[in-house]
């Protein structure tokens, strides 16, 4: 196991671009299968609707996938040394200019930014009286914040070591809450473009949110704020609030 991280460290920057491939591949999938769903539909509703079931689906999934993890950090499973290891290797191997690249990234993710913004947001819905928008975003990312810092509490996993004193992480470690916040405000926020944008600029909000989301949650891997653990359970954490927040405004849509 000591090889892998290693080997990660070493090629962390390719490592970093590839890991846009298949978020990106995913994402233009959903849009080109949503897309078809509206050709075949009437109007707009077909198109961005998510059915309650696949809704199910994918936060049981996501549940599943937060569960492990969390149980692994908490018994201190195998995951715990890997994460160690890889920390480790990445603060001894990886270059200074991959270092400053994702400390030049890292703040779109921190957490006044996305309050900042996300109140512009709720402020914007609120004037126009978009209230069946509205209450989704503003659930979805209290949500979001509220459970992030309840299982950092609970859990209580201290941060890496900082040792290059590029990024100050303040807190506990589990989950990362710039991946979880990430999640939930640039999906929603891609949700949001997808109701107002004409559909031959979907592809475009699709693609700008799962980068900046995948970008901002590894770079706290590569500045070693957090463990790779905690930024694989804050994109389920945030993934699920994001979930939530689509089906309750596809749901107060359809009952209008």
């Amino acid at each position: 196991m000591d090889a892998l991280p290693l080997w990660i460290s070493q090629h962390a920057l390719m490592l970093w671009a590839a890991a846009l491939i298949p978020p990106l591949l995913v994402g233009d999938f959903c849009w080109r299968r949503a897309r078809r769903r509206r050709l075949a539909a009437t109007g707009k509703d077909g198109y961005l609707a998510l059915r309650p079931g696949t809704a199910v689906i994918l936060l049981a999934l996501l549940a599943a996938l937060f569960g492990a993890l969390c149980w692994a950090v908490w018994t201190r499973a195998d995951l715990v040394r890997f994460d160690a290891a890889l920390a480790q290797d990445l603060h001894d191997q990886l270059p200074p200019g991959v270092r400053q690249l994702a400390a030049l990234v890292t703040p779109l993710g921190d957490p006044w930014l996305i309050v900042l913004a996300a109140s512009v947001v709720a402020l914007v819905l609120a004037l126009r009286r978009r209230w069946r928008l509205f209450v989704p975003w503003c659930i979805a990312l209290l949500g979001t914040a509220g459970s992030d810092q309840a299982i950092k509490y609970f859990v209580q996993r201290p941060r890496p070591f900082d040792g290059h004193g590029l990024v100050a992480g303040t807190g506990y470690s589990f989950p990362s809450g710039h991946a979880a916040g990430a999640m939930a405000f640039f999906g929603l926020l891609a949700y949001l473009s997808l109701r107002q944008l004409p559909p031959r600029r979907h592809r475009d909000a699709v693609a700008a949110a799962v980068t900046l989301v995948t970008i901002i949650g590894f770079s706290r891997v590569l500045l070693q704020a957090h463990y790779l653990s905690d930024v694989l359970a804050g994109y389920a954490l945030g993934a699920c609030w994001l979930v939530t927040g689509i089906v309750l405004a596809e749901q107060l849509r359809r009952t209008r």
